[in-house]
Parts: C-alpha cells; sequence; structure tokens
C-alpha cells in the first residue's frame, strides 16, 4: 500500500483530481483520483493494484479556480491564433479599438504581453471583483473605463509582473473577434470540446446547486464568485480541471495545436536556458514553466495557481509523461494545494520508473567578516516575500547582516555571509534556519536591489522553492510645507471602503490604516489593520504614487492615490482618498454616529452608508427590516468582522462597544431600524 499523502488542516473542504495515461496497474487506461469534502487530517491511500474509473460517477463539487483561469482565457484566445483570427504580436488596440490609456504607451502593448504579463499594466481593477451569490457584470462592462484614467508602471515588454487585467482584456478580445459573450464562447469551444459539464462562468453556473459550501472558522457563508471571468472567474470540478489541463499533454490538439501549446509553455523572457531565474518564470497563461524540472532535466512540469475570497486552485502538467493535477479547495490558500499537487507528481513520477530526486545541500562556508562595502548597502528596503510586502532596515556587524522588520515589531533576523557572498538565514544561535531564505545584493541602474530565494513548506506534504526579484532600497526625500502638513494629519488615519456594490466580499476587510514615519521621510504606508501594506511615495499635498521598479511581481497590483473632496448622495461633503484601480475610501473620524436617534437608512447603489457605533447602544443587539437587496456589516473596534449578513446564521444584530456598522443595498432601498 503506497500512502499519497495526508491532508493535515489543508482546508474546510477539498477536491483534487489526477489524471494520468500511466495508472497504478502500468495499463493505458486513465487514472482518476477524485476526493471531495475532505476534511482537516484526514489521510487518502490507493492500493498500487487498485483500479479507477474516471466516467464513474461522483459526488464532486464545484469550485472557483480563481487565477487558473487564466489558462482557460489564454487557450480560448491560442484557437483564435491557431485560426488565423489573432496575432500575438499585434498591438491590443488591433482587436479592442476602445482600449485607451493615459499614458500614450499603452499603443504599444501586444496580446502577447496581456499573456505573459509584460504589458507595464499596473495589475487589478478590484472594484466589484469578487461578490457573494451575485454575478453583476459591472467589473466587466467597466474595466475599458477604469484602465482609461491610469498610467502604466514600466515600458511595455520591460518585465513580467502579474496582472489580472490584462486577462480580463483578453476575455474582451475574445469576444470582440468572435461576437460571442465569453461564457458562450468557452462553453461551446472548450467545455464542450473535453465533455465538461460543470464547468463554465458565474454566468452559465450561478447557483449551482453542485457549489461547495463555503466555512470560515466553522460558519456557513454565502458562496462567493469572482466577476472577471478572463484573470479568475472560471467555476469547475477538480476532475473536470485535470481533464482540462490533459489537453496539454504531447499530442493532444483537442483543444490547441503543438504550436501554440509549446507557446504557452515557453518563458516569457527566454526559452528557459539561460534565463535569470529571480525574474517571473510565467510562460503565457502559465505561473510557472521552469521552475519545477523532475529527474534532472527530462521531465517538465507547467502549472498555475489560483486565490479567490474563499476558494483556491492548483493545476499542475506533466506533458510528455501525460499528468495532470488539480487541487481546488474551499479554504486554505493555492500554495497550500500546489506543494499537494507536487507530492502527488511526484508519486505518480515514481512509479513510473522516474523518481524526482531531492537537490543535495549545498556544503556552505561562512566568510570571517563582511567586506566594508557592503555598509553603503544599509539602509531601508521596500522587500516583497512569501508573505506580503513591508519594510525593514538591513545593516550591517562584523560578520552578519540584520534585518530589522519595521512593521512586525522590529522583530530581527540575522543572515551569515558566505565565501560566495551570499546571505543566509541562521537563528539566534548562529545556526542555519530550518526554512531556507538567501539574500544577494544586485547594484542597478544606480539603485541596489534584493534577490532572494525563500522556501515555503507545508508539514508532511513538502516544500517549494521560490526564487525572485524582492526588493529595492529606498532613498529618503524632504516633504517640506504644505504636504508634509497635509499628509501628517492623515498619519494614523483609518479609512473604509465605501464604494462597491453591495454584494461585495471586499467588505469583510474594508479598513485601511494610512501611516507616515518620521523615518521614512518621502512616503507613505497604506494597508490593512495589522499588517504593511502598501509604500507610495509623496508627489504632492494630495497625491502619492507606486514608485517600485523592482523586475518582478514585487511590483505586482500597484497604485496611485488621491485625496479629495466628494459631495455623497445623502448631500454631505467627505474626504475620500481614491485609489486609480477604482476604491474609493472615507476617512473614519468623519463617520456619523449611529444612535438611538437615527430610525431609518436611506441606501444608495455606489455608496454604502457607515456609521460608528454610539455609546448609548454599544454592548446591545439591533434588528431591522431590510429590502432584500441590501446587506450589513458590523465590526468591532479593532476594525475586525464579527457579524455580517452573508453569515448562515439567524440572530439580531451585535453593537460592540467603540465599533462600526455598515449598511449596503440599492438605491431607493431604506433599511428600518427597530
Amino acid at each position: 500500500m503506497r500512502k499519497i499523502t495526508k491532508i493535515t488542516g489543508l482546508c474546510s473542504l477539498l477536491g483534487l483530481a489526477v489524471l494520468s495515461a500511466y495508472n497504478l496497474k502500468y495499463n493505458s487506461n486513465d487514472v482518476s483520483v477524485n476526493i471531495d469534502t475532505v476534511y482537516a487530517d484526514s489521510s487518502t491511500e490507493v492500493e498500487k493494484n487498485d483500479t479507477f474509473d474516471s466516467s464513474a460517477k461522483t459526488d464532486e463539487r464545484i469550485y472557483g479556480i480563481g487565477s487558473v483561469s487564466k489558462v482557460y482565457v489564454t487557450t480560448a484566445v491560442m484557437q483564435l491564433v491557431d485560426q488565423g483570427k489573432v496575432e500575438l504580436d499585434k498591438s491590443v488596440t488591433e482587436y479592442i479599438p476602445d482600449f485607451k490609456m493615459a499614458d500614450e504607451r499603452y499603443k504599444d502593448i501586444t496580446v502577447r504581453m496581456l499573456m505573459n504579463h509584460t504589458s507595464g499594466i499596473m495589475g487589478s481593477s478590484w472594484t466589484n471583483m469578487m461578490l457573494y451569490e451575485d454575478n453583476d457584470m459591472s467589473c466587466h462592462d467597466n474595466i475599458l473605463k477604469s484602465l482609461s484614467t491610469q498610467r502604466l508602471k514600466a515600458d511595455p515588454g520591460q518585465y513580467a509582473a502579474y496582472c489580472n487585467d490584462g486577462f480580463t482584456l483578453l476575455e474582451l478580445i475574445v469576444e470582440e473577434v468572435t461576437g460571442m459573450s465569453y461564457t458562450e464562447y468557452v462553453d461551446k469551444n472548450i467545455a464542450a470540446k473535453i465533455g465538461a459539464e460543470h464547468t463554465g462562468t458565474p454566468v452559465n453556473l450561478f447557483q449551482d446547486p453542485m457549489q461547495t459550501d463555503i466555512y470560515i472558522k466553522n460558519m456557513q457563508y454565502d458562496y462567493n464568485y469572482c466577476m472577471a471571468l478572463g484573470s479568475g472567474g472560471m467555476e469547475s470540478t477538480a476532475t473536470e480541471v485535470a481533464r482540462f489541463g490533459s489537453t496539454f499533454f504531447t499530442g493532444d490538439n483537442t483543444l490547441l495545436s503543438e504550436e501554440s501549446k509549446n507557446a504557452m509553455a515557453t518563458r516569457w523572457n527566454e526559452d528557459g536556458v539561460g534565463t535569470d531565474i529571480y525574474t517571473d518564470d510565467n510562460g503565457l497563461g502559465w505561473d510557472y514553466v521552469e521552475t519545477w524540472k523532475c529527474n534532472g532535466e527530462d521531465v517538465k512540469v507547467i502549472s498555475k495557481g489560483g486565490d479567490i475570497t474563499l476558494q483556491h486552485a492548483w493545476l499542475s502538467v506533466v506533458p510528455d509523461e501525460e499528468i495532470s493535477v488539480a487541487v481546488l479547495s474551499a479554504g486554505g490558500e493555492s500554495s497550500t494545494n500546489r506543494i499537494l499537487a507536487n507530492a502527488l507528481t511526484e508519486v505518480i513520477l515514481e512509479d513510473m520508473g522516474k523518481p524526482v530526486d531531492e537537490p543535495e545541500a549545498e556544503d556552505i562556508s561562512f566568510a570571517d567578516s563582511i567586506p566594508e562595502r557592503y555598509k553603503s548597502f544599509e539602509g531601508y528596503y521596500n522587500m516583497y516575500t512569501n508573505a506580503g510586502n513591508e519594510i525593514v532596515y538591513i545593516s550591517f556587524t562584523n560578520d552578519t547582516l540584520v534585518m530589522q522588520h519595521l512593521y512586525l515589531n522590529n522583530k530581527l533576523d540575522y543572515f551569515k555571509m558566505t565565501e560566495e557572498e551570499s546571505f543566509v538565514k541562521v537563528d539566534d544561535d548562529g545556526e542555519l534556519s530550518a526554512q531556507l531564505q538567501t539574500m544577494y545584493f544586485e547594484e542597478k541602474n544606480g539603485g541596489v536591489y534584493v534577490k532572494a530565494d525563500e522556501e515555503d513548506e507545508s508539514v508532511g506534504l513538502g516544500k517549494v522553492t521560490y526564487h525572485l526579484n524582492s526588493g529595492e532600497r529606498l532613498v529618503p526625500g524632504e516633504v517640506e510645507g504644505e504636504a508634509s502638513e497635509s499628509w501628517n494629519k492623515l498619519n494614523g488615519e483609518r479609512v473604509v471602503l465605501y464604494n462597491d456594490k453591495y454584494t461585495s466580499t471586499d467588505y469583510d476587510t474594508p479598513f485601511q490604516i494610512i501611516t507616515v514615519s518620521d523615518d521614512m521621510m518621502g512616503y507613505i504606508n497604506i494597508g490593512k489593520p495589522g499588517a504593511f501594506g502598501d509604500l507610495l511615495k509623496i508627489e504632492s499635498s494630495t497625491k502619492a504614487v507606486a514608485f517600485s521598479t523592482v523586475e518582478s511581481s514585487a511590483s505586482r497590483d500597484i497604485y496611485d492615490i488621491s485625496v479629495e473632496k466628494e459631495k455623497l448622495e445623502d448631500g454631505n461633503e467627505v474626504t475620500s482618498v481614491n485609489v486609480t484601480t477604482g476604491n474609493k475610501y472615507l476617512l473614519v473620524s468623519e463617520l456619523p454616529i449611529l444612535d438611538n436617534s437615527v430610525k431609518s437608512v436611506d441606501l444608495y447603489t455606489e455608496e454604502a452608508s457607515w456609521y460608528k457605533i454610539g455609546d448609548d447602544i454599544s454592548g446591545g443587539t439591533l434588528s431591522v427590516d431590510r429590502p432584500e437587496n441590501s446587506n450589513i456589516y458590523v465590526y468591532n473596534k479593532y476594525s475586525e468582522m464579527v457579524y455580517s449578513t452573508h453569515m448562515h446564521i439567524d440572530n439580531d444584530i451585535p453593537l460592540p462597544a467603540g465599533g462600526y456598522i455598515l449598511f449596503l443595498g440599492e438605491d431607493g432601498g431604506t433599511i428600518t431600524i427597530n
């Protein structure tokens, strides 16, 4: 008996499928292992002589597969390339005449650049992208309007940095070229061709009874949809995702020609030979086309991960060995799904006689001291790691690099220099850290940058090593006069999202905090409470801009912000913090008080009605009469959500002391407070 894996604390619900032309009985029948509603601390074992029937009916569930959807929309456009209807290196404007940006360089963006994340587009237009029990297409309908006011962060083609909006544009290209809706095209030209009866989008699978249940901390929630269909909106079962992956097997031309599949599996900047491993590893649609090679250089794996608010996915394909593994989950995160997919792939390869050998740990020789020239690298760095963005201060002692994490209570990490002049993380005793983390410095274009190797490990499943351009040194600048005074007034100010639809999942975590540091003159930070967030450079008294020049996904999803006075639908003038990619925020200090005198709240489609909870009602509960198309949220004084009408509970609404309450709905609606 071979134990494939043990799932420990992975997620609340899991869908998994493996398809291969090789099975555990060494014959040519397909293997399909389908596991659904697998709970934490369960395990799955497969007898080596078991036979699996891929056509057998299962109790599988449908999941939102997040950014694995990017492989689907890329496949759709590549089908049009195969038919001669689209050319990869033609400008996007050839196919979307209404596509414009506030940056003339947009005319140089090609179809290929959308697929390989090199377009230079800032990242993601989030407004109404993720919705609870709603398939409103406003995200799709407004993408061109959103992009029309944005600048580019880099010259098109300069470097790869993950970009969701590029794949929403690919969705529009499919519609412009074919005259069909994207959902209709996928249903006819992808799902139907592979016999996938439960693959589609929130348009044709809306409220499908096979959709998985969604839980947060053992509390069931409404189902959530991603409405950016091309970048993250596909829905499917694990078996059908794995079946889709099998169309990339060598020699399978069900969906695409070999030429198109090879183009998709080729790294964006080279063919993989001599490529800088610290740049992003994506091909066309795929996240990874060179990172993980098995059995030396003989076995190539291509893969893609996906995350939406409460659902996660991973698809790995080994084209020559005909293996396709899909891991879908409600809960957890795609990085864990990836490790499980890798573990399953390794099991099959080993049974094929192609074991995956763990690379031997290299001998590390530490240098006696750090050369004096490294002193010039000391300073503040904007760092991007697996944990997200943060600011650190790097300094050097005689033989140790000290990294101080400013937004993690000044936590210290230590790195020893090797004889090869890399810096390897060590513990407090100077011994190698249990998880690999290695840093390298590079001087380029007048700046100082950091490259990093970092391990992500899931106990019992395995680990993945990432290589990335991860950070850059900051050069603080003086900000004087009106600009300094204006931003200092906002230091420590909490702000709340107010312009998304009432069904948006972004209201689960709507708070941001603006901070201005005396140490970091010239910059502000805006991020969720308890997290670092994003660093922006002050440009004027009302504007701060993204500045990152790191040539990797460390520069993904960046934006500019402006502080403006706006008049709301109720006639009140407010201070609004506006993000160039769509979202708008109110200052918490300007929110009205909900007390016993408030008997009703009018609702507005694009304006949330926010209140602080008054002292005279705090600690109690609230009951209301509300229209069907409305929702209510409650947050405690720490900005944590404690109640939502998306929760499947039937309780009165709590009113925590020092907390906040949010009323959402459509124009003309009113919530009556009892």
